[in-house]
């Protein structure tokens, strides 16, 4: 946490003279938070980054009548950013939900404002380590509408602002206006790291709906997470993910879709052939292709509350779940019992950062989370899945042999 009131807890030096810093104001950007500074010593004006979120290990700094900018490479990206939403401020008032439930003089503010819907929900989950580390503060969540329903029970305020997605790097006046208007009730203030990947979570505290149970294996559920903007082919970079975006701007994608139609009916069936006691399913976004009468059609053109939360529970029910690297990989992963992960060339820096694990087991935690890249053979991806599933019952259990048991 940093504090932020009564006083900034924030030391810095000038980029031109090296003088010490000290803060002015703090400005809430909407997605950024950063500090003013005027140097003592020169005059230089100023604005620092907040170390939050993904800018912990990437600070910078930015005199903004120069356009000049301190920092590393990713640094400068986030910067570069700001600098631009800075110039264009988006006048628009916003009209921010805020619920009150429990009073508190000494809070932490945990803002999950993002341009990227994995990025809004991985902060969310900095909840808990609060709640849990902090009691006698009262934590204040910043939250997007879409994610207000797995804001976990016992936060002391929720204030939901409507900032859209696309719009996440824009700049908010009115937004930050409300939030210093507010910060002026509390006595002490904390700001959370709110932590791009935290370690200390359980899924079931934000979503309300249990995890998979192992015991239960009368009839096994599989269930492909599909995606109609990310397809099962390399689309990340070069000619292809061009081609695509050109096909779609035309809207005669289609016929690429119906291609990801037949690789996931192929691969399903392969499952349904070597374990035939199973069940499928197919759940995710876009509807445009049919699927057949044995494989259950959960897909929906627009996610909502009541959508996610159904499918949550049948992602619960799955002993594995099938999808292409991408945040439609968190709430699967984090509910069913085994995710297999196809990881396209260019998203392997980004390994394991779709992926909700709830196993703390580390040996365990490899039979239940698997990651091939997308390209991989549809005969060898169907081999995996099946031994996944066939063989997991017996791996576990001679894995816990050794292990006290409980009374």
């Amino acid at each position: 946490m940093i504090k932020i009131k009564p006083e900034i807890e924030h030391n810095s030096n000038c980029p031109y003279c090296k003088s010490n810093l000290q803060p002015i104001k703090l400005n809430w950007h909407g997605m950024y938070t950063y500090i003013e500074f005027q140097c003592p010593h020169c005059n230089a004006k100023l604005l620092e980054s907040l170390e939050i979120s993904h800018v912990i290990d990437h600070p910078y700094q930015i005199d903004v009548s120069k356009g000049q900018i301190w920092g590393d490479k990713t640094a400068k990206d986030h910067a570069q950013h700001l600098l631009k939403a800075l110039e264009n401020p988006i006048p628009e008032k916003l009209n921010i939900d805020q619920e009150i439930f429990k009073s508190y003089k000494r809070v932490i503010l945990l803002n999950c404002v993002d341009y990227l819907y994995g990025h809004c929900l991985l902060k969310l989950l900095n909840a808990q380590r609060h709640l849990d580390s902090h009691p006698s503060y009262g934590l204040v969540v910043i939250i997007p509408p879409f994610l207000r329903w797995m804001v976990p029970d016992g936060v002391a305020e929720i204030w939901t602002v409507p900032i859209p997605l696309k719009q996440g790097l824009g700049s908010y006046p009115s937004f930050s206006e409300f939030v210093s208007k507010e910060l002026k009730r509390f006595d002490e203030v904390y700001v959370s790291k709110a932590h791009s990947h935290p370690s200390q979570f359980d899924v079931t505290r934000f979503t309300q709906v249990p995890k998979h149970r192992f015991d239960q294996d009368k009839e096994i559920q599989i269930t492909y997470i599909w995606r109609e903007d990310r397809l099962w082919f390399d689309n990340e970079s070069g000619w292809t993910s061009f081609i695509f975006r050109v096909l779609k701007k035309l809207k005669i994608h289609k016929p690429i879709v119906m291609l990801q139609n037949w690789r996931v009916r192929q691969l399903l069936s392969q499952l349904r052939t070597s374990i035939p006691f199973s069940k499928f399913a197919v759940a995710g976004l876009g509807t445009q292709t049919k699927f057949p009468s044995w494989i259950e059609d959960f897909r929906v053109d627009k996610f909502d509350e009541k959508s996610e939360r159904g499918l949550c529970k049948l992602y619960s029910e799955s002993r594995l779940v099938i999808g292409r690297h991408g945040s439609n990989m968190l709430l699967p992963s984090g509910h069913a019992g085994m995710t297999l992960d196809l990881m396209p060339d260019g998203r392997w820096n980004n390994f394991a950062q779709d992926i909700l694990y709830q196993e703390t087991d580390p040996r365990i935690a490899s039979l239940r989370y698997r990651y091939i890249p997308l390209h991989t053979n549809l005969n060898r991806i169907a081999f995996i899945a099946s031994k996944m599933i066939l063989r997991y019952s017996h791996l576990h259990a001679q894995m816990i042999a050794d292990k006290p048991q409980k009374n």
